[in-house]
C-alpha cells in the first residue's frame, strides 16, 4: 500500500556480497514518520540515506514471516491490489453460496448428494 511518510534515521542493518553476481548489497533500516501503523521499515534502496528529514512516497507492505514492514515495487503493490480485490470477490461468492444454500434448507428440499458425491456412478463405456 501507498504511504508518505517522513524519514527521522536510517542505519545500515547489513551489508554482504551476492555468491552469484559478486555484487555487494546493504540493507538498511529507515526510521519514520506519519504513519499509525508504520514507525520503521527495510530496504535496498539507498536512497533513504540521503533523505533524513524529507517526506516521501513509496509502496510498501508488511512481512508476517519477518514481522516488519518492507518497501516493495509499484508493480508488487499492483500485484497484491489485484491478488486483494479477487480474494474479495471469492469471499463474496462464497457468501452468496451460503445464502443460497441456507435458503434451500429454509424450504426443506431434501439435498440427495452429499459433498464429492456424484448422482450416478461414472461408468466406463466400451471403446468400439
Amino acid at each position: 500500500m501507498e504511504k508518505q511518510i517522513k524519514i527521522e534515521s536510517v542505519e545500515v542493518k547489513k551489508e554482504g556480497t551476492n555468491p552469484k553476481t559478486n555484487k555487494n548489497w546493504t540493507l538498511y533500516t529507515v526510521k519514520c514518520s506519519g504513519d499509525s501503523e508504520m514507525t520503521d521499515f527495510s530496504t535496498f534502496d539507498f536512497k533513504y540515506k540521503d533523505s533524513v528529514g524529507q517526506t516521501m512516497k513509496s509502496n510498501f507492505e508488511y512481512n508476517d514471516k519477518f514481522r516488519n514492514w518492507n518497501e516493495i515495487s509499484g508493480a508488487k503493490a499492483e500485484e497484491n491490489s489485484k491478488h486483494d480485490e479477487l480474494l474479495n470477490a471469492l469471499r463474496q461468492l462464497y457468501d452468496k453460496v451460503d445464502e443460497v444454500g441456507k435458503k434451500i434448507d429454509a424450504l426443506g428440499v431434501p439435498r440427495t448428494l452429499k459433498q464429492g458425491e456424484l448422482e450416478e456412478p461414472i461408468r466406463e463405456e466400451p471403446i468400439n
